[in-house]
């Protein structure tokens, strides 16, 4: 499904399982090394002892690094994710040795070899170490990758249960009988007033958002234009049950009409502020939809002045519908969204956050 995000790849498991393939790499690079040695039953001097110690202990340090720059880049495009480990892996291989043939000439002079140029040295040591980081690097990446395709899988699961909540929350709203009861008494009223024209409208504005909301699929993301239309025919509803009692404020950029959102995602967040701050009062209360682009985030805001109907008083619970947009945006972006809900003074404010991603021209265009 378009939008999901992995989550953060920092967790016990991974970190046991890397901590495990760094150990396990640089033991079976110890014991080649050593071989020859250990084949022979010759006593390792204490000088050699050192440098296998030290070559051990850089190369877990050397690996960490590598390990936190490839979890750092995975949110990144594959090209630069390529690039940024093969960079490192390849830095690290010849900074480990540089230090390694450094290592080797302070043990050749410990044990009276005949010294070597450390130039040589590191020419004749560096072909392992690239070896090794590259081999690290390679695993690791695979094992990184095969836990955010399962991640993934995770949270698509968690999307669809959360999808299927939206959905059949939305048919309980769509089959509420005080709701069409309301809604066609609304009707009736224009009739009989001999409104014809504005009871034509608002049937064919009860059929529309009726047919939308069965037809639409909350697994799926939507331009914001779509979805603000949605939420249009809802007020639109409203706005002749309620009358001068609801007052609507819509306001979003051109440039931002054909960024994607979860489908539904603005009437459980609407419908709460009909019900907590509109319905229970007389006074005018005036409901805002605004979309606005923060730092590459989309934000979006729904926001009412319940409060100044009620004298400053709370107008309500945020009922379920608040719950359920904080799961659907959790399971669609993991981490990359957030949902601030507060009173204010003058009524409540409920604010996402979510990436910021627009539509294909060709899939805009039609």
């Amino acid at each position: 499904m378009a939008g999901l995000a992995p989550t953060s790849l920092i967790s016990r498991k991974s970190v046991r399982a890397g901590a495990l393939l760094t150990i396990l790499l640089w033991g079976a690079a110890l014991l080649l090394w050593a071989a020859r040695d250990i084949a022979s039953g010759s006593a390792f001097p204490l000088p050699y002892r050192l440098v296998l110690l030290g070559t051990f202990l850089i190369g877990i340090g050397f690996s960490a690094l590598l390990a936190f720059v490839l979890t750092s880049v995975q949110r990144l495009g594959r090209v630069w994710r390529v690039l940024a480990t093969g960079v490192t892996a390849v830095t690290l291989a010849v900074l480990h040795g540089w230090i390694d043939a450094y290592m080797l000439d302070w043990m050749r002079d410990r044990l009276g070899l005949k010294a070597s140029p450390i130039f040589d040295l590191f020419l004749s040591g560096i072909m392992p170490f690239l070896l090794i980081y590259g081999l690290y690097a390679m695993a690791l990446g695979l094992m990184l990758s095969a836990m955010t395709t399962r991640q993934r899988e995770i949270q698509l699961a968690q999307a669809r249960s959360a999808a299927q909540q939206a959905q059949l929350a939305a048919l309980r709203f769509q089959l509420n009988p005080h709701f069409l009861f309301n809604t066609l008494n609304a009707i009736s009223s224009l009739i009989v007033t001999n409104r014809n024209d504005e009871a034509e409208r608002m049937t064919g504005k009860l059929s529309e958002f009726l047919r939308v909301s069965l037809e639409t699929d909350p697994e799926t993301e939507v331009t914001l234009d779509g979805e603000l239309a949605t939420t249009q025919s809802y007020l639109d509803i409203e706005l002749v049950r309620f009358g001068n009692r609801l007052r609507v404020d819509f306001a979003c950029p051109t440039a931002l009409l054909e960024a994607y959102v979860p489908s539904l995602l603005l009437q459980p967040l609407v419908e709460n502020s009909i019900k907590y701050a509109v319905a229970p009062t007389r006074h005018p209360v005036t409901l805002s939809v605004r979309a606005s682009s923060e730092a590459g985030q989309l934000c979006l805001v729904v926001e009412d002045d319940g409060r100044k109907a009620f004298g400053g008083k709370p107008s309500g619970s945020t009922g379920l519908g608040l719950a359920n947009v904080r799961q659907r945006l959790a399971a669609f972006y993991g981490e990359g969204a957030q949902v601030q809900a507060i009173a204010t003074e003058r009524g409540f404010t409920v604010t996402l956050l979510l990436p910021l991603r627009f539509a294909p021209a060709i899939k805009a265009a039609e």
